[in-house]
């Protein structure tokens, strides 16, 4: 497995997950009562994406915070914090004072996608994490470059076959949705590719087009220019069906693959010990973002469709998550 990701964050091994998580709650203690809710925020609020600029995470979460800024009242200031598919993000929002000023762009991989894949730390670092609520899903579009000359999937599977294993495909880093899709259709098709993972899904475009690796899987708003200056191929579309901006591109099903389904899943979430009242309005006020016909609209543009709902509807995507994952993923852990 090659990677052009830097080095992962170790953190503080002396402090205990329940020590810390201890601090955390009683840290929280004098922001619990109502005056603070009533007052918050004051001042403007993070929010810690894990993958790179240009990529769809960094896209949808700019437009959704500047839309939950204007309901909540404060700006809402986007930090990316590239690396280990998410996890050094989610690492620093974990350990963020839980007052409701830091906010993690995240989603249900954490919990089952690199908790499998990346050991026990990470493990620990979903725990002290809260889901809020549902933000957006992304369909992926499955590429490669013209001179690889396939144009569509079974074609393209045949030929991986062929090449068995030697087919590389680019990645936003272990475990996140591109790699995903990569795995999922391996385990469909029975063929193999090596992956190459680097600090942001536009980057892994980049890569293709460049011919540095063959293949990929990204978000619609990353790969639609290029699919229709034909300088990459739209194979197929992970989704039910054929998706608004890519209308010549099949779904999974027309192309013969209808489990073929996967894309970009995003949510937010909190350190753990931010007191409810405050979760609440993080509820609230990103529950009115999502169900603006402004942003709605502006996310479709990004071929990307604006979720909601609330912490059970999160946690419920979690788990069908962990259910379909933790299987095809578990073997490639370490």
């Amino acid at each position: 497995m090659m990677s052009r990701l830097g080095p992962s964050s170790t953190g503080n091994p002396a402090m205990t997950l329940i020590a810390r998580r201890a601090l955390l709650a009683a840290s929280a203690l004098p922001l619990a009562g109502p005056a603070f809710a009533q007052a918050y925020p004051t001042r403007p609020l993070r929010l810690i994406v894990g993958f790179g600029a240009g990529g769809i995470s960094d896209l949808v979460a700019r437009l959704v915070a500047e839309a939950a800024g204007q309901a909540i009242g404060q700006s809402i200031i986007v930090e990316n914090r590239t690396g280990a598919g998410g996890t050094i993000a989610a690492e620093a929002a974990a350990r963020a004072t839980p007052d409701g000023y830091t906010l993690l762009f995240g989603g249900p991989s954490l919990f089952a996608i690199n908790a499998v894949m990346m050991g026990g730390s990470v493990a620990d670092t979903a725990k002290e994490l809260a889901p809020v609520l549902p933000l957006a899903s992304t369909p992926h579009v499955l590429v490669v470059r013209p001179q690889l000359g396939v144009t569509d999937l079974a074609g393209f599977v045949a030929r991986a076959r062929q090449r068995n294993g030697e087919m590389t495909w680019s990645t936003a880093g272990v475990g996140t949705s591109p790699h995903q899709t990569m795995v999922l259709l391996q385990s469909l098709s029975g063929a193999r590719f090596t992956p190459v993972h680097y600090r942001s899904g536009a980057a892994g475009v980049q890569a293709v087009l460049s011919g540095e690796v063959d293949v990929t899987a990204e978000a619609t708003a990353v790969v639609v220019e290029h699919i229709r200056a034909g300088t990459l191929v739209g194979l197929v579309a992970a989704a039910p069906e054929r998706l608004d901006l890519l209308p010549n591109v099949p779904s999974s099903k027309e192309a013969g693959m209808a489990e073929l389904e996967n894309g970009s899943l995003s949510a937010l979430l909190v350190p753990r010990a931010t007191p409810q009242p405050v979760r609440d309005k993080l509820r609230e006020a990103f529950g009115t973002a999502l169900a603006s016909a402004t942003l709605r609209q502006r996310l479709a543009q990004q071929g990307t469709f604006a979720l909601g709902g609330d912490a059970a509807a999160l946690e419920g995507m979690i788990a069908t998550e962990v259910a379909k994952w933790r299987p095809l993923l578990a073997g490639l852990a370490g």
